[in-house]
């Protein structure tokens, strides 16, 4: 066979088998691309999991009863692909969730599916999750926050905490009291109050002398008193606990000698064998307070259940300004007394509040200091039902701005949890979003796959097609 004839054959076998590689390949991506659409498999290659749903986010979903629905408010195509990728693994999880896109502009009336109540307006960016006649709207400020380690994502804690709260039956009432000076629930509270109901509780506040206390009430909290109670009020305190439920006292520390003292408060916590005498607590061991202040703690953990996951996770409590416990005698028959936090052996409290000395004195009280007590008691007139307190001796960690610092709301929760009675649950941490991350979705995974598995084999082959002609003519 002529030499020539055969060059060409080889061409052409080369040049066809060349082109069949290539369809070949456009084959596979555009079938790969239509079986990922339909197979429900993503791997998470984020460092953080940031859409890998926690085992809590999990057992929420296994004991769903009722069908949940997510409305996610953005227009079309400008979905958040944090919100969305994270939305795809609750659908994917439980079949009583269901996801749709809002494009209010475009389509206002899909809003009217859901019950709003009185909310006059959603902004892009809402998320509505309604289960039920119960509905609570997640908002785009709520699911990231900027902070010193870099951007935060809260979208699990915020969507778990609000399917929780709308699919849960009957939700467990806490109620923050007023008229004696305590913390505004709407100014200073507003990220406690927030955080309590993402794991599903009713808050509400009351005025123990208009109203007594409610009968739905299952747990009150006293959040930094400046003037003390009046006999009626313990009384009906008292009366409380007699029925088994529960109280959270939350104190600051005193630092002038003209603030008077909670006498009959701190009566009807003598009978838990905690005591709350005027006092400031500093801590002298800098391993056990910020770098900026020495009055600004990082207690150590008793072992409790309150504080135990706290430790076992590594995680710091930090107490803004705080007073130091003290301890009774008690019936110990009838009364189990914890501590929960404690300053080191060097720190001191200043009892007497008048030393203008800013070291410590002679009749400064010196560590270890309680910070934190739980207690519980039976009470023979009920049936032996237990009640249940605990005293922290600082409420600022609770304010906004600082219970979402650290460990300071898991403090709370975990407070308020075993108060009821002990719920087995931990706050869902924010989750750090990377810088390095990309997420590849729709047609710019269509995109990328051809621009990967097409055309730069394309190239390759050209080249390679190139240089074998150069080589060719040599």
């Amino acid at each position: 066979m002529d030499t020539s004839l055969q060059i060409k054959n080889k061409k052409r076998q080369f040049i066809g088998l060349a082109v069949l590689t290539v369809l070949l390949l456009t084959a596979a991506v555009t079938l790969g691309t239509m079986v990922a659409y339909e197979v429900p498999f993503r791997y998470d290659m984020t460092g953080q999991k940031l859409f890998t749903l926690s085992g809590d986010s999990l057992s929420c979903l296994e004991e769903l009863n009722s069908p949940v629905r997510i409305g996610a408010v953005y227009p079309s195509g400008q979905e958040n692909p944090y919100v969305s990728s994270l939305l795809n693994e609750y659908e994917k999880a439980s079949e009583m969730v269901t996801v749709e896109y809002i494009d209010a502009e475009k389509n206002p009336s899909a809003l009217a599916g859901y019950t709003l109540g009185d909310v006059q307006a959603v902004f892009n960016g809402t998320l509505i999750i309604e289960s039920g006649e119960q509905v609570q709207l997640v908002y785009s400020d709520d699911l990231f926050e900027s902070g010193s380690s870099g951007n935060l994502f809260y979208g699990e804690r915020e969507i778990t905490g609000a399917i929780r709260y709308v699919s849960s039956e009957e939700l467990p009432t806490v109620y923050f009291t007023q008229g004696h000076g305590e913390l505004s629930v709407t100014n200073q509270l507003s990220d406690a109050i927030r955080l309590l109901q993402l794991d599903a509780y009713a808050v509400k506040t009351c005025v123990l002398l208009q109203t007594g206390i409610p009968e739905d009430a299952d747990i009150l909290i006293l959040a930094a008193p400046r003037s003390d109670l009046t006999e009626e009020e313990a009384a009906l305190l008292r009366q409380f606990l007699e029925q088994g439920k529960s109280l959270l006292l939350l104190l600051d520390p005193v630092m002038n000698s003209n603030i008077k003292r909670l006498d009959v408060l701190n009566g009807l916590v003598n009978a838990y064998g905690i005591d709350i005498s005027n006092n400031y607590v500093v801590e002298e061991d800098p391993s056990y307070y910020l770098s900026t202040s020495d009055m600004y703690l990082i207690p150590r953990y008793g072992a409790h259940e309150i504080t135990k996951p706290i430790g076992e996770a590594e995680r710091l409590v930090i107490l803004p300004l705080a007073r130091g416990l003290g301890g009774v005698d008690y019936d110990e028959s009838k009364v189990t007394r914890d501590v929960l936090l404690l300053s080191s052996d060097r720190a001191w409290a200043r009892t007497d509040v008048s030393i203008p000395d800013e070291h410590k004195t002679s009749r400064d009280v010196s560590g270890p200091i309680p910070l934190g007590m739980a207690a519980s008691r039976s009470n023979e007139s009920s049936g032996n039902i237990s009640s249940r307190i605990v005293v922290l001796g600082d409420a600022t960690f609770a304010c906004d701005g600082n219970v979402t610092v650290q460990a300071n709301g898991d403090l709370l929760l975990n407070s308020v949890n075993w108060l009821l009675g002990g719920r087995d649950r931990e706050l869902i941490a924010g989750k750090v979003i990377n810088s390095d991350i990309m997420i590849v979705r729709g047609n710019e995974f269509v995109r990328l796959a051809v621009i990967c598995c097409a055309v730069m084999p394309m190239l390759a082959f050209c080249g390679a097609f190139l240089l074998w002609r150069l080589r060719k003519n040599r």
